[in-house]
């Protein structure tokens, strides 16, 4: 199972920065649908599309394999 660790990457940027980075500070700044970035936090094992992936990595400044763990299970 492929799970995409969207909270952590939050988590480690929100600390990189010194505040708390929200969901709508991520949509407005990666142009994901907030909606998009619910269910991604909500349910991280459930498939995306590499264009989601891709902003993802970009706004993160990570790669999709710091991005994607793959879970055997």
């Amino acid at each position: 199972m492929i799970r995409v660790n969207f909270t952590q990457h939050l988590l480690e940027k929100s600390a990189e920065q010194g505040r708390h980075i929200t969901i709508d500070d991520v949509a407005k700044e990666s142009g994901i649908s907030r909606i998009t970035l619910m269910r991604i936090k909500k349910d991280p094992t459930r498939g995306t599309n590499t264009d989601i992936i891709d902003k993802l990595c970009t706004y993160f400044d990570c790669s999709p394999g710091d991005l994607l763990i793959h879970e055997i299970g």
